[in-house]
């Protein structure tokens, strides 16, 4: 019996001699009991779900987190002629004093260049998505443009928003998979283009307001009100003016001068103003103001 337990172990010995393991297709991941790009983004429910996600990351980055959506959206003003952080006036925090607030170490800082950045990436990841979903699975014309002229438009804000804040910025187009550190800045003229190109895009693809398949999501006047932004931008003062007057006469967009919706008017002292603020006014096809 021990002789036949040395042999069993040679010939286990020698045949694993002559077998050998593919490195790449032992680390190629195949996701099977969790989400991820391969296969949260197979169907058109998937594509919806990266849409969505794409709108509550761009809501979080706006409040800082959900969490602190009503102090944030007051702090928003902080750092402009309009508000001051009173309690605390000479503080490293609030944009009280650019000296002290916008340095390299600060958090805050960081974040203004971090939240963009994973907004691009995802948005870069959808994009990609899109591009390889099967052409059997869209379900009407034009839905594959309208879901990526969405995706666009987040990446296109992202841009706009790092453009404004540090100038010349290292452009990502596509998905980045591995660690990367060699990231070089680009002139900020080759974010506007990337910015004019994702936004055309959306200005021939994008919804019509009123149109869209539900309420709140990107439509062809956002397209164009960016649009205009970015013209202005880069002091292309026509086209911002073609632009704007694209949203406001062709598309409908104007100041509300007359109260509208359903509003909660407790003193019986309201106004058209506070209609546009009121819970559930927003997104109301009577209401012009909101882009």
């Amino acid at each position: 019996m021990k002789r036949i337990n040395i042999y069993m172990t040679l010939l286990v010995a020698i045949l694993t001699c002559f077998t050998s393991c593919n490195d790449s297709e032992f680390l190629e991941e195949n996701p099977k009991d969790f989400l991820a790009p391969e296969n949260a983004y197979s169907s058109i429910n998937g594509i919806k779900q990266g849409i969505t996600g794409l709108h509550a990351t761009f809501r979080r980055n706006f409040f800082f987190g959900d969490e602190n959506q009503d102090i944030e959206t007051i702090y928003k003003a902080l750092g402009t002629d309009i508000a001051f952080h009173g309690e605390d006036p000479n503080s490293t925090r609030f944009l009280c004093n650019y000296v002290t607030y916008l340095t390299p170490a600060s958090s805050y800082v960081k974040e203004y260049w971090q939240r963009p950045y994973r907004l691009i990436q995802r948005a870069n990841t959808l994009i990609k998505a899109i591009d390889e979903l099967d052409p059997a699975l869209w379900t009407s014309e034009g839905q594959k443009e309208a879901y990526r002229a969405e995706a666009m438009f987040f990446r296109a804000h992202a841009y706009r928003h790092l453009v404004s804040f540090f100038g010349d910025v290292p452009i990502v187009k596509d998905v980045i998979n591995s660690a990367k550190t060699d990231f070089v800045r680009d002139p900020a003229s080759e974010a506007y283009k990337l910015m004019e190109e994702d936004l055309t895009y959306g200005t021939q693809y994008l919804p019509d307001p009123g149109k869209e398949e539900n309420p709140g999501r990107i439509t062809k006047g956002a397209a164009w009100q960016l649009l205009c932004e970015v013209y202005l931008a880069q002091k292309k003062y026509e086209q911002a003016v073609n632009a704007a007057t694209t949203v406001i006469e062709k598309l409908g967009y104007h100041l509300m001068t007359e109260r509208f919706g359903s509003t909660n008017d407790v003193f019986g002292t309201g106004d058209v103003y506070l209609d546009l603020f009121a819970f559930g006014n927003q997104n109301l096809s009577e209401n012009k103001e909101t882009i």
